[in-house]
C-alpha cells in the first residue's frame, strides 16, 4: 500500500509542518516510486540506533516479529540510512502499538521536532498506523523518535512513499473502453496521452494505492482544446462531474485539481466521457488535500466545558435569548443557536438536534475563533421588523490587539425555520480583502444532518455555459457549489440549506469536505474565483474601514426541496425578480426563436414565412399565451438589413404576434481594437476588460469581455437597446452576461469585483428597456437575479433525448428559482425536427412544459418533418394548459448524481401532474409510490393522460408506467369525490 494520507485523517495539526531544511515539493516521484513503497524500515534492524530504556522486544504481529519499546524516562531511537531517490515530502508511516494514548518527538535529519499525539491502539499486541509528512533530502536521511521525558509508543516499523504520486493515462495497467486510445503528445509527461474519449468511452487508473482512507487532492494533466466535461469514479463508486477548462490549444497541456475520497490500499480511478466529449488525459497526481493546517482553535474539543451560571435573559417576542457565563442560546422555537463566548464558536441545532457545530468566521486568514475576546451584550440586541417578519438582530464581537474587530452578526426571525448571518470587519485603518467567510466549520463531523441513508451535498454551478450540470455529490466528496447548496439525506429527505442571500459585491463558493456521512469542512466564503465562474484572475479585492462578508442563509427543514425554495423566497425578499412593465405580458412567452432552425443563416424571408407559418398552423390552435405569440429573432439578426427588420417587426405585428430580439451587452466578437464602439467617441479597445497590467483578459467563449461600467460600453448599450425598442421589440434574450462578472480592472474605481460592476450594467440595460421588453437571460449567472424575467437553466438545448436529460438536470437540482429569483425557468428552444422520432420529440416538448417555463419552438418552417412535429406536438391545448401555468415541477428523487430525475410531479389547483422520462434506448418500467410523490397514499385519483387524452380508472397508492425508448409520459391525476 502506498500513497499519501489525507490531512484531514490525522486528528492533530500534523499535516503542513517541513523537517529540516528542504521545502516542499509537488514534484512527481520516480516512475518506480509511484507503484512501490520506497522503503521498509524495521525498527530493530542492525543499523538503527537506541539510547536510555529503549529497546528490542518479541512481537508476534509485528512485521519482523520483533519492536522497540521501553521509550520513557529519556530514551530515544534512530532510524538510519532511509534512501530517497529525490529530495521533497514523503509521507512516513509510522506502525505501532500503544495500549494507551501516547506521544513522542518526531524530526528528520536533525531538524526541529515535533510533539506528535498517538491515539490508543485496542491492546498492547495490536498494531495501528499513523501517517506523517516529512521532508527528506535525497539520499540518506534519518529520524529519530525521543519520548519527550514521558512515555512513548512501541514501535514496529516505518514506510516511506512519495507525497506526490505520478500515474500515467497510457501505462498498460489501465482499462480503456470504447474509442478511448493511446496516442503520441510531444507535450505530455510520458510522450503518450489517452484520447477520443467520446460516445461511452471511458479510461480507468487502476492500482491508485494510498496508505489510509480519506479525502485526498487529485490533479489531472489534460489537453482540451475547448471547454470538457468528465464524469470521474472512484472504485465504481457514484460519478463528479467536473468541468475542464479548456486549454490554450490542442498541443498545450493544462491541469486542473479535484477532491476524491480513497481507501486504504489500491483504488481504481474512472473518467468517463458521459455520453459527451471528454478532455485527452495526460496523467494524474494524487497529494493530501490539505496544505494548509487546522488550528486547535479552529475546531471544537472533544470534551465542551457547561455553559456556566445563567446571567441574563430577555423574550423579544417568541424569540428567547438566555445569556450565560461562557455562552449565549437563542431560541425560536424551531431552532437554538449556541454561541459560545469562551471559544468563539457557534453550534446550530433544529428541534434539539445539533445538526451543525464548531462555526466561525474568517477575515483573510484569522479565524474569529482563534481571537483572544469574545463577547456578547444583550444591550446590542435590536428588534427587527422587514420583510422576513418581525425578529432580532445580535451581535457577536470578536477582538485581538493588531487585528481588526470581527463583528458577527445573526438576524433570528419568529416562526422561521432559517436565520441570517454575516461577518463585518472594522478597522481605523483601511483594510483590503477579497476572502471573507460569514460560516465556516473544520471540525471533525461538524455538519451532521441526523440520517445516513443516501447523502448528499447539491453542487450548484455558478453559471449556465459551457455545458456544466448541476450535482447530488454523494456526501462523502469533496467540491465547490456557488451561491447555494444543500446537505441532505435523500431517502427521508431532511437536509441543511446554506447559501449567500446578497449578490451586490461578492461571488460565493460553498467548499465542503465529506466523510463517514458527515461534513468535516464547510465553507460559506466570499470570493470566489475558479474555472467554474470562468474567471482568469483573482477575486476582486473590497476596501474601506468596514467590510462586509456576503450574508449567508442557514436553515434545516424535513424536506429539503422545500427548504431550497424558502431560499429562492428569501432572496427575492431582498431583491425581487423584475417586476413587468405596463406594455409587457405577464403571462408564460410561447413562441418560436430562429437559432435551432437557422442558426447563422437566418434570412429576411425566413422570418416572413415563419411567422406566417405560425399564425396559419399554430397560433390559432392553441399555440399563444392569452393571445400572445412571440416570433424571436436570435443571433444572426444583423444579416437584415435595418429597413428589413423595420419590415418584419411590421409584419409580425399584423399577424398579431409579438417580436423579439438577441444582443449581448458584455461581449465583443471581434480583434480590431482601434473599431468604433456603435454610438460612442470610444474604441472597443478602450472598453474591453483587462488585468491589473493592462492586458486583455482572455476571451471567454470566443469574444471578449467589455466593462459594463466602462462609459462607452454604456454608450453602446443606449445605442442598440434604444435602438431595438425603436423598432418595436418586444423581447430580447439577452445572452452571455457572464462576461459582464469577469474579474479584472474595471474603468469606475467604485467597482471593486465582477458582482459589482456586473450589476451597475444590467441596472442600465434595464433602465432602458425593462418598461417596455420581456427580459430573457441566456448564458447569465444564478445571481444576482432581479435583472430579468427568465433565465436559462440549461443553454444550446435543442431535441435529442441527451438534450432532454441534460435540460432535465438542471430542472431536477434547479427548479426552486422558478417563482422565486426569476418569474420563469427557461428551458431553452425545441428545435423538435432534431430528434430522431416522434417520440423523441415529444420527450423535449414534455421537459418544457415541466421547467417552468418559456415555450418556445425553434424549427425551420419550410422543413417537412418539421411541420409534421410542430403540428402533433404545439397544438395539444391540455399539454400547452401546463405549460401556461408558468410553474416547474418538484424531481420526485434528489439522488441522481450529475443526470437527470426520472419522474417530477406538481400540484396546482387540487390537481396533480406527474411526468416520466426514459432516456435510455431499451423500454423500462417504472413504479411511483404516490405518497412519495407528495399525494395521499389513502385516496383515490382518476388519471388522464395528457397527450393522448385517455382516462384510467381508479389510481391508488402506486402508479406504474412503461416507456418505450427515450419517451416520455404527464399524467394529470385528480382526487375523486
Amino acid at each position: 500500500m502506498k500513497t499519501l494520507t489525507s490531512c484531514l485523517a490525522l486528528i492533530l495539526f500534523i499535516c503542513s509542518f517541513s523537517f529540516g531544511t528542504s521545502s516542499l515539493s509537488n514534484a512527481d516521484a520516480t516512475a518506480s516510486a509511484a507503484n512501490e513503497v520506497v522503503y521498509s524500515y524495521e525498527a530493530e534492524a542492525t543499523g538503527n540506533t537506541m539510547t536510555g530504556n529503549a529497546s528490542i522486544a518479541d512481537c508476534s504481529g509485528c512485521s519482523g516479529s520483533k519492536k522497540v519499546g521501553g521509550l520513557y524516562q529519556g530514551s530515544s531511537m534512530r532510524f538510519t540510512d532511509i534512501e530517497v531517490p529525490e529530495a521533497g515530502s514523503y509521507n512516513v508511516v509510522f506502525s505501532y502499538i500503544s495500549g494507551d494514548p501516547r506521544s513522542a518527538d518526531i524530526s528528520a535529519n536533525g531538524g526541529t521536532s515535533r510533539h506528535i499525539d498517538f491515539d490508543k491502539t485496542a491492546d498492547w499486541n495490536t498494531l495501528a498506523t499513523l501517517t506523517i509528512p516529512m521532508t527528506l533530502v535525497q539520499g540518506s536521511n534519518y529520524i529519530d523518535i525521543s519520548d519527550g521525558n514521558g512515555y512513548s509508543p512501541d514501535f514496529d516499523k516505518i514506510d516511506v512513499y512519495p507525497i506526490a504520486q505520478g500515474y500515467e493515462a497510457e501505462a498498460s495497467g489501465n482499462t480503456l473502453t470504447g474509442n478511448a486510445a493511446v496516442s503520441g503528445c510531444g507535450a505530455c509527461s510520458g510522450g503518450q496521452k489517452v484520447g477520443n474519449l467520446y460516445q461511452g468511452a471511458s479510461l480507468q487508473f487502476n492500482a491508485i494505492n494510498v496508505p489510509s482512507a480519506g479525502s485526498y487532492n487529485l490533479t489531472v494533466y489534460y489537453i482540451s482544446g475547448d471547454p470538457r466535461a468528465a464524469d470521474v469514479s472512484t472504485n465504481g463508486g457514484p460519478a463528479q462531474n467536473v468541468l475542464f477548462q479548456s486549454t490554450k490549444d490542442w498541443s498545450t497541456v493544462g491541469s486542473q485539481t479535484i477532491s476524491v475520497n480513497l481507501v486504504a490500499g489500491s483504488n481504481t480511478i474512472l473518467f468517463s466521457d458521459g455520453g459527451g466529449y471528454s478532455p485527452d488525459m495526460d496523467k494524474i497526481v494524487v497529494t493530501p488535500i490539505d496544505a494548509d493546517q487546522v488550528k486547535p482553535c479552529e475546531q471544537v474539543l472533544a470534551d465542551v466545558p457547561a455553559f456556566g451560571a445563567q446571567v441574563s435573559k430577555k423574550k423579544f417576542g417568541s424569540i428567547k435569548i438566555s445569556e450565560y457565563a461562557d455562552a449565549v442560546v437563542i431560541q425560536n422555537g424551531d431552532y437554538a443557536v449556541t454561541y459560545r463566548t469562551d471559544s468563539g464558536m457557534a453550534d446550530y441545532a433544529w428541534k434539539d438536534k445539533t445538526i451543525a457545530k464548531g462555526v466561525y468566521s474568517k477575515f483573510e486568514d484569522e479565524a474569529s475563533s482563534c481571537y483572544d475576546s469574545h463577547s456578547f451584550s444583550m444591550a446590542d440586541v435590536a428588534p427587527l421588523k422587514d420583510g422576513f417578519g418581525k425578529g432580532v438582530k445580535v451581535k457577536f464581537v470578536n477582538s485581538q490587539a493588531g487585528s481588526p474587530t470581527l463583528n458577527q452578526w445573526y438576524s433570528f426571525y419568529e416562526d422561521k425555520a432559517y436565520f441570517f448571518t454575516r461577518t463585518e470587519a472594522v478597522s481605523a485603518a483601511e483594510l483590503q480583502t477579497n476572502y471573507m467567510a460569514p460560516l465556516v466549520t473544520n471540525t471533525t463531523g461538524g455538519i451532521d444532518i441526523g440520517s445516513y441513508t443516501d447523502g448528499r451535498v447539491l453542487s450548484v454551478p455558478y453559471d449556465n455555459d459551457m455545458w456544466i450540470r448541476h450535482q447530488a455529490v454523494p456526501i462523502n466528496s469533496a467540491d465547490t457549489s456557488y451561491e447555494v447548496s444543500a446537505i441532505y439525506d435523500n431517502a427521508n429527505r431532511n437536509g441543511l440549506i446554506v447559501g449567500s442571500v446578497t449578490h451586490d459585491t461578492w461571488k460565493t463558493g460553498i467548499r465542503f469536505t465529506g466523510e463517514n456521512n458527515r461534513l468535516n469542512q464547510l465553507e460559506v466564503f466570499g470570493g470566489a474565483s475558479t474555472a467554474k465562474t470562468h474567471d482568469s484572475v483573482a477575486h476582486g479585492s473590497i476596501k474601506g474601514t468596514v467590510l462586509t462578508s456576503p450574508m449567508a442563509f442557514v436553515g434545516f427543514y424535513g424536506d429539503y426541496r422545500k427548504g431550497m425554495e424558502e431560499y429562492g423566497k428569501a432572496n427575492a425578499v431582498i431583491a425581487p425578480p423584475l417586476a413587468f412593465g405596463k406594455k409587457v405580458p405577464e403571462g408564460v412567452p410561447v413562441g418560436w426563436n430562429s437559432w435551432g432552425a437557422f442558426g447563422s443563416n437566418l434570412t429576411y424571408q425566413d422570418v416572413l414565412d415563419t411567422s406566417d407559418y405560425v399564425k396559419q398552423h399554430l397560433q390559432m390552435e392553441g399555440f399563444n399565451n392569452k393571445k400572445v405569440t412571440y416570433i424571436n429573432l436570435d443571433s444572426y439578426w444583423d444579416n437584415l438589413t435595418e429597413a428589413q427588420l423595420a419590415d418584419v417587426v411590421a409584419k409580425i405585428r399584423k399577424n398579431g404576434q409579438k417580436a423579439g430580439i438577441y444582443w449581448g451587452p458584455f461581449v465583443y466578437w471581434g480583434d480590431n481594437m482601434e473599431q468604433q464602439v456603435e454610438g460612442s467617441s470610444y474604441k472597443y479597445g478602450d472598453i474591453i476588460l483587462r488585468d491589473e497590467s493592462g492586458n486583455p483578459l482572455p476571451k471567454l467563449d470566443g469574444a471578449y469581455a467589455v466593462d459594463p461600467s466602462h462609459p462607452g460600453a454604456k454608450d453602446r448599450m443606449t445605442y442598440f437597446l434604444n435602438r431595438f425598442k425603436n423598432l418595436g421589440f418586444e423581447y430580447i434574450k439577452l445572452d452571455f452576461l457572464t462576461h459582464g462578472a469577469l474579474e479584472g480592472k474595471h474603468y469606475d474605481p467604485e467597482v471593486q469585483t465582477g458582482t459589482q460592476a456586473y450589476n451597475q450594467g444590467m441596472a442600465y440595460v434595464d433602465s432602458l428597456i425593462a418598461d417596455k421588453m420581456f427580459i430573457s437571460a441566456s448564458i447569465a449567472p444564478l445571481f444576482p437575479s432581479q435583472y430579468a424575467h427568465s433565465r436559462r437553466i440549461a443553454t444550446d438545448t435543442f431535441g435529442s433525448i441527451s438534450d432532454t436529460e441534460f435540460q432535465l438536470n438542471a430542472l431536477t437540482y434547479g427548479w426552486w428559482q422558478n417563482g422565486t429569483i426569476y418569474h420563469y425557468t427557461d428551458p431553452d428552444h425545441m428545435a423538435l425536427s432534431r430528434a430522431g422520432s416522434l417520440t423523441e420529440a415529444r420527450s423535449r416538448v414534455n421537459s418544457a412544459v415541466i421547467s417552468g417555463t418559456v415555450f418556445m419552438d425553434s424549427d425551420n418552417v419550410h422543413d417537412a418533418k418539421a411541420q409534421e412535429y410542430m403540428t402533433a406536438l404545439l397544438t395539444n391545448k391540455a399539454v400547452l394548459e401546463v405549460a401556461q401555468i408558468g410553474k416547474a415541477f418538484r424531481p420526485i428523487e434528489g439522488n441522481t448524481g450529475a443526470k437527470a430525475a426520472e419522474a417530477f410531479v406538481l400540484k396546482d389547483k387540487g390537481d396533480y401532474y406527474l411526468a416520466f422520462f426514459n432516456y435510455g434506448s431499451a423500454p423500462v418500467d417504472k413504479t411511483v409510490d404516490l405518497a412519495r410523490a407528495g399525494l395521499d397514499s389513502g385516496a383515490a385519483y382518476k388519471l388522464k393522460d395528457l397527450w393522448t387524452g385517455a382516462v384510467s380508472g381508479d389510481v391508488q397508492g402506486s402508479l406504474q408506467v412503461t416507456l418505450e425508448p427515450m419517451e416520455s409520459k404527464l399524467f394529470r391525476l385528480t382526487p375523486k369525490n
